[in-house]
């Protein structure tokens, strides 16, 4: 599992690396003597439209008392997993800045195969379906009835993200 969770760290990481070359791209444009105009616009509604869904950056506290609450529901090695893949052994040396992303994990521990239905069907009806197969694929089935239990939670997750970013 700690292997999955590397691979999913470096997609994640990749992706950022491509948002990071796009800017470049622009940037380098911009001192070439482009014209802002014949760019490709930045959607700046649409960026502070997702910030605004997903509300404020979660403090510290917050993420404490998530974690207190898995803790106690039994995930504490699950936990102690998720520490470790985002660089501390304790939260409190977690950036703080990767504290949405942990919460995020973190909200997923203990997930059902009955939230992974009710997710499916939630994306369902806003529309992205068709990004199903590669959330499948990543984890290594091709149905809901090939899915590992032990993926469930990292599975809820990325269903989750479908269409937020």
């Amino acid at each position: 599992m700690m292997t999955e969770d590397r691979m999913r760290l470096l997609l994640d990481k990749a992706a950022d690396l491509r948002s990071l070359a796009d800017s470049l791209d622009m940037a380098a444009a911009l001192l070439k003597g482009s014209k802002p105009q014949d760019l490709p616009a930045i959607d700046e509604e649409q960026e502070d439209a997702s910030d605004k869904e997903r509300g404020p950056s979660p403090s510290l506290t917050d993420v404490r008392a998530i974690l207190a609450d898995k803790s106690r529901d039994g995930h504490t090695g699950q936990i102690r997993v998720l520490l470790q893949k985002y660089g501390a052994p304790r939260l409190s040396e977690v950036d703080p800045v990767q504290y949405r992303e942990l919460l995020d994990e973190a909200l997923c521990l203990g997930a059902t195969r009955e939230d992974i239905e009710q997710a499916l069907a939630e994306k369902e009806r806003q529309g992205p379906g068709n990004s199903f197969a590669a959330v499948f694929e990543h984890h290594g089935a091709t149905c809901l009835e090939d899915l590992k239990a032990e993926y469930y939670p990292s599975f809820l997750r990325d269903v989750r993200r479908l269409g937020n970013g």
